[in-house]
């Protein structure tokens, strides 16, 4: 299993209605991509310091073919859209649990 996890840190001045969205599509990918994430969690950001990101996706996989898959699935490319629009930065990790 791999577990991958991305922080979402939105530009200044991002409507809340987009990152809300963000958070929908992400969370949306759980049952869009066709059965390839086993588990997905999105959660938004309480503590706001000044180091914080906004969202994470909290997700895991069965292995990482299926990570690899999910990367160019269709549906994550339109995510991706959105998140080059209103995303100053990104991060993640993946590895094994």
């Amino acid at each position: 299993m791999i577990r991958h996890i991305v922080l979402f840190k939105l530009k200044d001045g991002v409507p809340d209605a987009d990152g809300k969205e963000l958070a929908r599509q992400l969370a949306a990918l759980l049952h869009n991509t066709g059965g390839l994430m086993k588990e997905a969690e999105v959660a938004f950001d309480v503590v706001h310091a000044h180091n914080s990101y906004h969202i994470v996706l909290n997700s895991v996989f069965e292995d990482t073919e299926r990570l690899k898959e999910y990367q160019v699935h269709p549906e994550h490319v339109k995510v991706l859209d959105l998140i080059k629009k209103i995303c100053l930065a990104t991060v993640k990790a993946d590895y094994v649990i």
